[in-house]
């Protein structure tokens, strides 16, 4: 695994005014931002070529990595989502690579699993998907049938991580649906939208984290239980 997107165009909307002029991948935990450990963990297990998606506050985002990867600029974050930010992302991947939502902050090993799979996989928890908010994840034995925001409750696996590995067959499924998708209308939907799309032809293995340190910042306490519960338990 040479490659990674991180998708980071977002405004972090229901984050609110608690963002206080900045990015929501720039937020801090343990002394550096969401997006610096993210990059980090990346380089850790090899990852040459990253490619950040960038939009809302895209200079400070520049600033902050200085250079350090590739940038893919959203002009229209504001009105779009990650499944247009992964759109525009369409020419710059060539072969296999990973895909990160740039406010996931998760511990170093779960890049490495990841990385170590010679399959196309997402990481999930089953401990977590009830909340409206989060992508749910419905399977078939291990393998990804659906993925929404949807699902009644019996059908959830647990919540997608989003962090998703895919192979050269898998990309090239990923951007077929991303382009169908977004010229059908659907700029204003997730990537995970492409990602379910494909699970039918492109077999998906969904690998289960729970238990283990990780969170998804959509709100201020999100940030606050990634600084008290899940940091210390990396350290």
């Amino acid at each position: 695994m040479t490659q990674a997107v991180i998708l980071a165009a977002g405004a972090g909307t229901r984050y609110g005014p608690a963002l206080n002029g900045t990015a929501k991948s720039l937020l801090t935990v343990g002394g550096r931002s969401l997006l610096r450990h993210q990059v980090e963990s990346l380089r850790r297990i090899g990852v040459e070529r990253i490619g950040i998606v960038i939009g809302h506050h895209a200079a400070l985002v520049r600033a902050e990595m200085n250079g350090v990867c590739d940038y893919i600029e959203n002009p229209a974050y504001a009105r779009t989502n990650s499944l247009y930010s992964l759109w525009l992302a369409r020419e710059w991947v060539r072969g296999p690579f990973m895909l990160v939502n740039g406010d996931v902050f998760a511990p170093p090993d779960f890049y490495e699993q990841l990385a170590s799979l010679d399959e196309c996989a997402l990481l999930y928890d089953s401990n977590s998907g009830r909340e409206p908010e989060h992508m749910k994840v419905v399977m078939s034995g291990q393998r990804l049938r659906h993925l929404s925001k949807e699902p009644s409750h019996d059908e959830i696996g647990g919540e997608n991580v989003g962090m998703t590995r895919f192979t050269t067959k898998g990309a090239e499924a990923l951007f077929h649906a991303v382009d169908d998708l977004v010229r059908a209308g659907g700029e204003g939907g997730w990537a995970a939208a492409a990602v379910s799309h494909i699970a039918a032809e492109v077999s998906i293995r969904c690998v289960n984290v729970a238990g283990r340190p990780w969170v998804e910042i959509d709100f201020p306490e999100d940030l606050h239980y990634a600084q008290e519960r899940v940091w210390p338990q990396w350290t």
